[in-house]
């Protein structure tokens, strides 16, 4: 740092000085002051972290070696730091609502009450910039993990979706989905359509006809919104569709640690209580043949199909 009795007063007054170094080696306001900072750059932003994925996935798990079993693991970890920064600052946006709602019922006109309630208006509002900063940075490298694994990326548990306008369709949890008719305010963040099923087995012998079948269903509805349980074999193609097609999807899994063996049932249960518009059925295990049943029994039209 730099003394502030050798400053040349002839050249530079001290306030100069002390606003050239903070340019130079940053400053952060106090607590109680406007920070008048840009949140970031994005151009560079994304492009450093972009670059960072693609180090991992070429340079620490590259093929040939162990390591690259592990890519695909390495890179969803990746991803999932971006997110938790997102929804950190999520409850931190959270945290503030209550003290502003009080600030906005205690104006009373005077200048220290409205100086509060815009300071934390001002730190809401950069909370919320930097949230979005950090959302699109995710969306740039879930759409890197996507081309390098092959698979959406999506979190252990809960919803993928993007206020930000990055994604081209967002995966819900079918909890959110059932608590948004609850709850105006977060239905408007969440897919509105005509809500389609999709069921069926592991295994899967023709892809292309699951496919073709989910285009059929697109061409009659074109705001299909596709629910499925989010596992592998028809549902996994299913998946990849809604992401190649825009189409928003509500994941309904199974919890084991809550249901134990009966989670695939209760998973049926849950995702029937969306109350799809039709079911689309390709051959599955019981499980599958479990959700067909039930849902003939609620009266929810079934197309069993083959693949």
């Amino acid at each position: 740092m730099f003394d502030i009795d050798s400053i040349d007063t002839e050249n530079q007054s001290a306030t100069a000085a002390i606003c050239e170094q903070a340019q130079l080696f940053g400053a952060t306001p106090e607590r109680g002051e406007f920070d008048p900072r840009e949140v970031w750059d994005e151009d560079d932003a994304t492009a450093a972290v972009s670059e960072a994925f693609r180090i991992v996935a070429e340079g620490v798990a590259p093929d040939g070696f162990q390591l690259a079993d592990e890519r695909e693991s390495l890179l969803w970890g990746f991803v999932h730091m971006l997110d938790a920064q997102v929804r950190r600052l999520d409850r931190s946006i959270d945290r503030l609502s209550p003290e502003l709602r009080d600030l906005q019922s205690a104006q009373d006109g005077t200048e220290v009450k409205s100086r509060e309630l815009e300071l934390v208006t001002d730190r809401a509002q950069n909370l919320g910039d930097r949230r979005d900063a950090f959302e699109k940075m995710r969306d740039a490298v879930a759409g890197q993990y996507r081309a390098e694994t092959g698979e959406v990326w999506r979190p252990r548990h809960g919803s993928h979706t993007s206020q930000t306008g990055k994604l081209t369709a967002a995966s819900i949890d079918a909890r959110d989905f059932m608590r948004a008719r609850k709850d105006r305010e977060t239905r408007a963040h969440l897919p509105e359509g005509t809500l389609v099923a999709i069921a069926g087995g592991k295994e899967v012998r023709d892809p292309g006809a699951v496919i073709a079948r989910l285009d059929n269903v697109k061409a009659k509805y074109d705001d299909i919104v596709l629910a499925h349980g989010g596992g592998p074999g028809v549902e996994k193609v299913a998946a990849r569709w809604a992401e190649r097609n825009g189409v928003h999807q509500v994941v309904c899994k199974p919890d084991w640690t809550a249901h134990g063996r009966a989670a695939p049932f209760r998973r049926n249960e849950e995702l029937l209580n969306l109350l799809p518009k039709g079911v689309i059925a390709f051959p599955g295990s019981g499980i599958t043949d479990n959700l067909v049943d039930r849902a003939r029994q609620l009266g929810i039209p079934v197309q069993r199909c083959t693949a």
